[in-house]
């Protein structure tokens, strides 16, 4: 991992501010005897470069993973670091030490990477797809990340276990501070921060013997971490079924109790904000004030600017205070409006919520082990099969339709972020299961030397078996070609490579039957 360091260029504009506002105000001092508009504008432009100067450290404090301390915790959201404090909080921070030295190295590692040690194969084979597109077009992802707590009294981590019939499956929502910084050559693309939760879902399984596995092939021993990209020695590919706490799916998402933190935070920062915009420019005005008296010496235009400054200060704060006094029911009246745009400010009403509560407990009737969390998580490794694959056999893992034709398209694409997805529709019949999913997609592509970002709205289709239901049987595990015997991995897709025969992979899996993409 990296060792973080403070970011330079972060702070350049707001100190050319804060310098351009300082000279003006020196300047002004030559140029006029009076209070006028242009002394006023240069105070203006000095106390902006100062308060942008402190918003960006503060910044620089999460992304660094420090607290925000008195007295800038007065007037900033000082959202608390969390430690690790049990089995999932050390594998999440263990897992994304990983991943970010994955994604950011110059080049995929050829060898075993360390990300395999956490992940299962399925969100491995997605990563890896990503890394490879990254290194095919000359990016690399640098992530910092660090774990907060945004609502408050809480541990920062929520956690949801159950057991599907072999494997313990744990859904967990981490509150993050985390930047992703695209880069090219060592050259600054793109800074992407992600401010509410990182998403996890855990699979565990009970272990069989030592962490030894015999490939299937050529009968050699290798480790679990060794075999997720297909044997050393032989390069056979399978699906391994045995877990032990190992990552299934990983992305940063936005989250309603998230957001109604931060919310109520930044709320309760509205009146430093006032006296901060008001005191600043003031404090200013007294400091520069004596400079304007041409019969004092230097030492008592010093020790006078100080002390005007201060005085100005202290009246400034009577002032707004007594001023905010006589405008309280204004304030109420504001505190209630900014109650009514929740459904603007969220992420997700609570209506939303409701309707994907309803909707998980409506599938469950027929499936009683379903988890919606846990079947986005797998609908997003697919949306990765589709976006970072490179031949059609890759495109088509997941599908029963052709989707070669979004080869093309995507070509480009470094870094998705889902931003909502949905299940439209549940149904169920004798035969299959049939879901409709839609879901809103930033798309992160680099063209000409840059990342650019569009929105796109995806619908699909899928559909599995009717009695293929929410247990360890239906999951991806080792699978055998009916017509040759020979192992089969599904991320090489649906056809047998020996004798050309196509797998049903409704057997086993949800299955794209319709996509479309706008």
């Amino acid at each position: 991992m990296k060792h973080k360091v403070y970011v330079s260029p972060g702070y350049r504009i707001p100190l050319l501010i804060s310098c351009l506002g300082f000279v003006l105000c020196i300047l002004c001092i030559f140029w006029t005897e009076d209070m006028n508009i242009l002394v006023f504008s240069a105070y203006a432009v000095l106390s902006a470069g100062t308060i942008w100067f402190l918003k960006v450290w503060v910044d620089e404090q999460y992304r660094l993973g420090r607290e925000i301390r008195f007295p800038l915790k007065l007037i900033f959201p000082a959202y608390p670091l969390v430690a690790d404090f049990d089995q999932n909080t050390s594998q999440m921070s263990a897992f994304r030490e990983a991943y970010a030295d994955f994604m950011g190295s110059d080049r995929r590692p050829v060898s075993n990477s360390r990300l395999q040690n956490y992940a299962t194969q399925l969100l491995w084979h997605s990563v890896d797809l990503q890394k490879r597109r990254m290194d095919r077009l000359g990016v690399q992802m640098d992530m910092e990340a660090n774990r907060r707590s945004y609502v408050k009294g809480s541990k920062g981590v929520t956690a949801d276990a159950y057991f599907d019939g072999r494997y313990e499956v744990e859904e967990v929502a981490e509150e993050i501070y985390a930047l992703r910084t695209f880069r090219s050559r060592s050259r600054l693309l793109k800074r992407l921060y992600d401010k509410e939760v990182a998403h996890y879902t855990f699979l565990s399984a009970q272990e069989v013997g030592e962490d030894q596995f015999v490939c299937p092939n050529c009968g050699s021993l290798s480790s679990r971490s060794d075999l997720l990209d297909g044997c050393d020695f032989c390069k056979t590919t399978f699906t391994i079924e045995d877990l032990e706490h190992r990552v299934g799916s990983f992305g940063f998402r936005r989250d309603f109790q998230a957001s109604e933190g931060k919310r109520k935070a930044m709320k309760k920062l509205i009146y430093p904000w006032i006296y901060m915009l008001t005191i600043v420019p003031w404090m200013y005005v007294g400091l520069f004030m004596p400079l304007y008296i041409s019969d004092m010496n230097l030492f008592e235009r010093i020790a006078g600017s100080l002390l005007c400054a201060l005085t100005f200060a202290i009246g400034a704060f009577a002032v707004v205070t007594f001023a905010l006094f006589l405008i309280f029911p204004l304030v109420m009246m504001f505190t209630k409006l900014w109650g009514g745009l929740n459904r603007w400010l969220l992420y997700r009403s609570p209506e939303e919520v409701e309707q994907e509560r309803q909707m998980a407990s409506y599938v469950r009737s027929f499936d009683p082990l379903f988890s919606l969390q846990s079947f986005f998580g797998g609908v997003q490794n697919k949306l990765y099969a589709l976006y970072f694959a490179d031949r059609a056999k890759q495109v088509n893992a997941f599908s029963d339709i052709d989707l070669a034709s979004l080869l093309p398209r995507y070509q480009d694409v470094v870094a998705l972020d889902v931003q909502t997805m949905r299940m439209e529709s549940y149904k169920r019949n004798e035969k299959v299961q049939l879901a409709t999913v839609s879901a809103e997609i930033l798309v992160r592509e680099f063209k000409d030397a840059k990342i650019k970002t569009h929105k796109e709205k995806v619908n699909m289709q899928l559909e599995k078996n009717a009695d293929c239901l929410t247990q360890a049987g239906c999951g991806p595990s080792i699978l055998h070609c009916q017509g040759c015997g020979s192992s089969l991995s599904l991320m090489d897709g649906k056809t047998c490579p020996y004798c050309g025969r196509e797998l049903n992979l409704k057997e086993h899996d949800w299955v794209i039957t319709a996509y479309t993409a706008e």
